[in-house]
C-alpha cells in the first residue's frame, strides 16, 4: 500500500510511558520512553524500545526514501520496491518473508510516502531473530529481475485503478498536490505514473535501490517484549556487515514561495456532493510551528465543537455535511490542509468562501483560552491513549529519529503542546494560513455531464495502466547488479525459526450483580483509562422494513440534547475533560459506550446516566441529523466497493432483515416519535450486561454502574428479531452493477454457509487461512502472484450469530473481469477437489493460533474478547482452549466444510464495472444489469448544488 502521512493533531502515533499523579489531567508527569540508540559502523541507525506488557515485538526497518526522492521522469520506484522487496533475496525465497512472519501469527507489510518506504512486522517475541535476518538480507542482497517486476508492475496497476482510478474522490488528492505545489516533487503522490513504469528498464530500479535501500539511509526499531542486550547481538550480526552506501543525494527543487490563490474545479458525474480540500504551505517537519498548528487543526475541527464544526456542521444552519482540518507534516515543506463536503443543495462557492473566512479570523483575532485548553486535554489524553502497542512506539521514535533528526524529541512532545500559548496560535494563523497563499481544488457533481471537463486525463491514463497488462519489460542498457553478491564467512543461509508458540492468555475478569445486572470487569493497571459499555437486549435487526436506519438513528440522537441541555454545550464540556460517551446500534444489541481518564470517571458516570435517562430530543436536531444521513448515504452510494457490499447482502439475504439497506426514501420516513418510540423499547435494563475494563477495581466498577443505571426504568425486554429468510438461490446469480465511470471492475462473490453455533467454524477458519493469509495464501499465490490479476483476493467463512456466509472479493482490471471469476473459482475447486497438505494446514494452525496473542496487547482488545464470548454463548474459557479446537482439525475437514457450502453454481456474484463487461460474463452464466444505486435515488430528485 502506498500512505499520504496525515499528521492531523500532533500526537497521532506517539506513545509515552507514564507516573500518574490523583489528577493528571493538568499535571501530568512523564517519564520518558525506555530505549537505547546505536549507530553501527555502516551508519545503520538502531533504537531499541524494551516494552514488557504483552509478549510481542515490532521490528521496523525505514528507508529514508519515498516518492519525493524519484526522478520525475520514474514516479512510482519507492512504491515499486515496496512491493518487490517480498520477492525474494539471497537466502529468502520470493514470498517466504510474508510467509514465515504470518507462520508465527505475525504480520509483515510495507508502505510507501512522499518521505519513506518502510517495512514493519509485527511478531510473537520468540520471532524476533527470524525478523531481523529477514530484514538484513534483502537490505543486503535484493536483487531486481524483469519477471519480479512485469508481475509486480501488473499489481501496482490494478491498486492505482483500486485507490485512485476507480473511487469517485480517488483523484482529488493527487490533483490537490499538483496544484498546490510546482516545483517540489511532492507535487506527485506516492502511487506512482503507469506510463513512466511501462518505460522503466530493471537496472533503472536497481540503481535506485543501491543508492536509497542502504543501511547509512535507514533506521532500524525494535521494540517490544525484548532483552536488548541479546537483541544488539542480532542485529550486530545480521546488519553489521553489510557495506555502507554512498552519500545519498537529495536533489529535490525547492518550492517558490506562493503569492497567489491556486484553484481547480472539477466536475464529476459520479461525485454526488461537492468535495473541497483547502490547504496551505507551511514548514519543515522539524519545526516547533507543528505544535501550534497541531493544536490549531484541534481548535477547528476537533470533536463535535471545533470552531468550523459548530458554524458549518452542528449549527443551527449546517451548511456541510462534514469538515475537518488538520497539520499534514512532511519533510520539507509542509501543508495545513481543511476538508469539507457540502450539503445538498448549498452553493458551494459560498461555503468555500466562508469556511476559509472563518479560518482567517484566527490570525485575525485569535482563539479563546476555553478552546486552546479543551484541545489541549485531549492532546495530553490522546498522549496517554497512544501508548498501548509496541508498534506505536516504534513509529514515534523511528520517525522522530529520521525526520526530527533526534528519536528523544518524542520525549519533548507534553513540554512542547503545553508551552503552546494564544499568542502562538494566533501567529501561527497570520504567518502560514494568508489568503494569498491558498490551494483549493474541488470535486462537484455533474448528473448530466453538462459541465464536466472532459476526463481525457484520467481515460489515457487507464489507457496506459492497460498497457502494462502483456507489456514486455524494457531492456536494461547494463548488467543488474546488487549491491552485496557476497556474504561474510558462517553467514547462515536459512531463516533462524524457534518452532515453539507463544501462548495468548485472555483477561476473562471478574463477574458480580449489580441491580439485576451482570458486571464483568477487567482490571488492568498499565494506563489511567477506562472503558464501560452498557449492552442492552435488541437493536436495529429488529427494524421495520419502513423504518431502516431507525437503531443507528436513535443512537446518536441520544447525544443530542441531554436534560436541557443543549448538544453543543453538552458535547464542549465532555471534550473539554477527554469524556466520551456515544450510544451505539449493534444490530442485535444496542450499546452506551462510555470512555475516559481514571480522574474523570465519577464525572463521566454522572453525565453517562443523563445520556441514558434523559434524552430530549430535540425537533431541530432530529431534522440536521436526518438531513445529514442523507448525504452522507448519497457520499457513499458513488464508492464501487460501498456498492458491492450492499449489492450483495440485499441478496444473500433477500427476505431477511440482515438483508435490509438503507436508502433515501426510508431516511426521509422517520420521523421524531419513531425515534423517541424507539428509544422506548430498546433503552431498557432487562437482560442488560455491563463491561468495565481498565485501570478500575472490582468493587470501584460496581458502584459506576449503579449510579449509570440509576433511575433508569425496567421495561421488558423487547421480542428477538425475527431472522427468516427466503430460501437460498438454487442456481448462480450474476449481478452487474453499472458504473460507468468506473475504471476497475469490483467484484464480490457469497454463498450462505454456517453460523457460529456449530464446530464446523474450526475447520472453516483454517480454510479461509489456507485461501486467504497474505501474499501465500492460495487465492494470492495464483489470481496475484501467478496471473497479476489483481492486488489481492481474499475469501472467508464469515459465521454470526444469526446466520452465517462464505464471501470473497477482489478487484480486477475491466477487460479481464471474467477471467479473474474463473482464477478464483479454480482455487477454490482445487481445495474443494483434494485435501489440503499437512505441512499446508500445519502453517495455517500455527499462523491462526500465533496471531490470538496479538490480540492481547490492549485492555479493549481483551474486552472485546470477552464481550464476544459473552454475546456468542461460548464458555469462558473458549479462547483458550481455541488453541486445542484448531489443532484437532484434520486435512478432510477443510476438504469437508469447503464441499459442503462452497459451490460456485450457487454463488451470488455482484460485479460493480461499465457495462461493457457484460459480454465477458455471460460466459458464466445469466447476467443481471442494474445501475448505480445513487443514479437509482437521484432519478427521482435531481441533484441540485445551488449557485456558482
Amino acid at each position: 500500500m502506498y500512505s499520504i502521512r496525515k499528521k492531523i493533531g500532533q500526537i497521532s502515533v506517539l506513545m509515552l510511558f507514564l507516573v500518574v499523579s490523583a489528577t493528571w489531567g493538568a499535571s501530568l508527569q512523564l517519564e520518558p520512553i525506555q530505549y537505547e540508540k546505536e549507530t553501527l559502523a555502516n551508519g545503520l541507525r538502531v533504537i531499541y524500545a524494551p516494552m514488557h506488557q504483552a509478549p510481542v515485538v515490532h521490528v521496523r526497518v525505514l528507508y529514508h526514501v519515498g516518492s519525493r526522492d524519484e526522478n520525475p521522469q520514474r514516479q512510482g520506484f519507492a512504491h515499486m520496491f515496496e512491493h518487490m522487496m517480498f520477492r525474494g533475496s539471497a537466502h529468502v525465497p520470493p514470498e517466504q518473508h510474508m510467509k514465515l512472519i504470518d507462520g508465527v501469527g505475525g504480520d509483515s507489510n510495507a508502505f510507501t510516502s512522499f518521505d519513506q518506504t518502510t517495512y514493519v512486522n509485527t511478531i510473537p517475541s520468540n520471532a524476533v531473530q527470524m525478523a531481523l535476518y529477514l530484514e538484513a538480507d534483502r537490505m543486503a542482497s535484493f536483487k531486481v529481475n524483469d519477471n519480479i517486476f512485469q508481475t509486480e508492475r501488473k499489481v501496482v496497476a490494478e491498486e492505482w485503478r483500486m485507490r485512485t482510478a476507480n473511487p469517485p474522490l480517488g483523484t482529488l488528492e493527487q490533483d490537490f498536490f499538483r496544484t498546490a505545489y510546482n516545483a517540489h516533487s511532492y507535487r506527485w503522490t506516492p502511487i506512482g505514473d503507469m506510463d513512466q513504469l511501462r518505460q522503466a528498464s530493471s537496472d533503472e530500479l536497481q540503481h535506485f535501490f543501491n543508492t536509497y535501500y542502504v543501511p547509512n539511509n535507514a533506521c532500524l526499531i525494535v521494540a517490544g517484549d525484548i532483552d536488548v542486550a541479546r537483541t544488539k547481538q542480532w542485529v550486530a550480526r545480521y546488519f553489521g556487515w553489510i557495506p555502507k552506501g554512498g552519500d545519498v543525494p537529495r536533489k529535490m527543487p525547492a518550492e517558490p514561495v506562493q503569492n497567489q490563490a491556486r484553484e481547480l474545479v472539477v466536475y464529476k458525474p459520479n461525485v454526488p456532493l461537492t468535495n473541497v480540500y483547502m490547504g496551505f504551505k507551511t514548514t519543515d517537519y522539524k519545526s516547533d510551528d507543528h505544535f501550534a498548528l497541531g493544536l490549531l487543526g484541534d481548535i477547528l475541527s476537533s470533536g463535535r465543537t471545533g470552531k468550523l464544526d459548530r458554524q458549518f456542521v452542528n449549527g443551527a444552519n449546517p451548511v456541510c455535511l462534514s469538515v475537518g482540518a488538520g497539520d499534514w507534516q512532511l519533510e520539507d515543506q509542509s501543508l495545513f490542509v481543511i476538508e469539507a463536503v457540502v450539503q445538498q443543495g448549498q452553493n458551494p462557492d459560498k461555503v468555500r468562501k466562508d469556511v476559509l473566512a472563518a479560518v482567517y479570523e484566527v490570525a485575525e483575532k485569535g482563539v479563546t483560552t476555553e478552546e486552546l485548553e479543551k484541545v489541549r486535554t485531549q492532546q495530553r489524553q490522546a498522549l496517554v491513549r497512544g501508548r498501548q502497542t509496541c508498534t506505536q512506539i516504534a513509529t514515534a521514535l523511528g520517525d522522530e529519529e529520521v525526520f526530527g533528526g533526534n528519536a528523544e524529541r518524542a520525549n519533548q512532545m507534553l513540554a512542547k503542546i503545553d508551552a503552546v500559548t494564544l499568542a502562538d496560535i494566533q501567529a501561527v494563523a497570520k504567518k502560514y494560513l494568508r489568503p494569498d497563499g491558498v490551494t483549493v481544488v474541488e470535486y462537484r457533481p455533474d448528473p448530466t455531464g453538462i459541465n464536466a471537463r472532459k476526463a481525457a486525463t484520467m481515460q489515457a491514463a487507464a489507457s496506459k495502466a492497460d498497457q502494462l497488462k502483456d507489456a514486455p519489460v524494457v531492456a536494461s542498457s547494463e548488467p543488474i547488479q546488487p549491491r552485496v553478491s557476497q556474504f561474510p564467512a558462517g553467514y547462515p543461509t536459512e531463516p533462524p525459526i524457534d518452532g515453539g508458540v507463544v501462548q495468548a492468555h485472555f483477561n476473562k475478569g471478574t463477574e458480580t450483580t449489580v441491580a439485576g445486572m451482570k458486571i464483568i470487569t477487567l482490571t488492568d493497571h498499565r494506563l489511567p483509562l477506562v472503558n464501560i459499555s452498557l449492552i442492552m437486549p435488541g437493536g436495529s435487526d429488529s427494524e421495520s422494513s419502513d423504518k431502516i436506519a431507525i437503531g443507528g438513528f436513535t443512537s446518536q440522537m441520544l447525544r443530542r440534547g441531554t436534560a436541557g441541555v443543549p448538544f453543543l454545550d453538552f458535547s464542549a464540556d465532555l471534550e473539554s475533560k477527554g469524556i466520551s460517551i456515544d450510544a451505539a446500534d449493534a444490530q442485535d444489541t444496542t450499546r452506551l459506550n462510555i470512555s475516559c481518564t481514571t480522574d474523570e470517571l465519577d464525572y463521566a458516570i454522572e453525565k453517562a446516566n443523563k445520556v441514558l435517562a434523559s434524552p430530549d430530543f430535540p425537533k431541530e436536531e432530529f431534522d440536521k441529523l436526518q438531513k445529514q444521513h442523507i448525504g452522507g448515504l448519497m457520499q457513499s452510494l458513488s464508492d464501487p466497493s460501498t456498492v458491492a457490499q450492499r449489492e450483495l447482502v440485499s441478496t444473500l439475504y433477500e427476505g431477511s432483515t440482515l438483508g435490509r439497506v438503507t436508502t433515501k426514501k426510508t431516511l426521509e420516513s422517520l420521523t421524531l416519535d419513531d425515534v423517541k418510540n424507539w428509544y422506548q423499547k430498546f433503552y431498557q435494563l432487562d437482560g442488560a450486561w455491563i463491561i468495565v475494563a481498565g485501570d478500575v477495581t472490582e468493587q470501584k466498577a460496581a458502584q459506576l454502574a449503579e449510579k449509570l443505571v440509576a433511575g433508569i426504568s425496567r421495561r421488558s425486554a423487547p421480542p428477538p428479531a425475527d431472522y427468516s429468510t427466503k430460501p437460498p438461490s438454487d442456481k448462480r446469480r450474476i449481478i452487474l452493477v453499472d458504473n460507468p465511470e468506473g475504471k476497475q471492475a469490483t467484484i464480490r462473490a457469497a454463498i450462505r454457509a454456517y453460523d457460529i453455533h456449530t464446530d464446523e467454524k474450526y475447520a472453516g477458519m483454517l480454510a479461509g487461512n489456507i485461501l486467504s493469509s497474505g501474499i501465500e495464501g492460495r487465492l494470492n499465490k495464483y489470481v496475484r502472484a501467478e496471473k497479476g490479476l489483481t492486488y489481492g483476493a481474499y475469501a472467508y467463512f464469515r459465521p454470526n450469530r444469526h446466520a452465517g456466509e462464505f464471501n470473497g472479493s477482489l478487484a480486477t482490471n475491466p477487460d479481464t473481469t471474467a477471467d479473474a471469476v474463473v482464477a478464483v473459482n479454480k482455487v477454490l475447486d482445487d481445495m474443494k477437489a483434494a485435501d489440503v497438505t499437512n505441512v499446508e494446514l500445519s502453517e495455517a494452525k500455527t499462523r491462526t493460533i500465533g496471531s490470538l496473542v496479538m490480540e492481547m496487547q490492549t485492555v479493549a482488545q481483551q474486552a472485546g474478547r470477552r464481550l464476544d464470548q459473552v454475546l456468542n454463548g461460548y464458555p469462558i474459557d473458549y479462547w483458550d482452549t481455541l488453541p486445542q479446537h484448531l489443532a484437532d482439525v484434520k486435512p478432510e475437514q477443510i476438504r469437508a466444510v469447503m464441499n459442503k457450502y462452497v459451490n460456485e453454481d450457487r454463488m451470488i456474484y455482484v460485479i460493480v464495472a461499465p457495462g461493457v463487461v457484460k459480454q465477458q460474463l455471460e460466459k458464466l452464466g445469466d447476467v443481471e444489469v442494474r445501475p448505480m444505486p445513487l443514479n437509482r435515488e437521484i432519478s427521482s430528485s435531481h441533484v441540485d448544488e445551488g449557485g456558482g
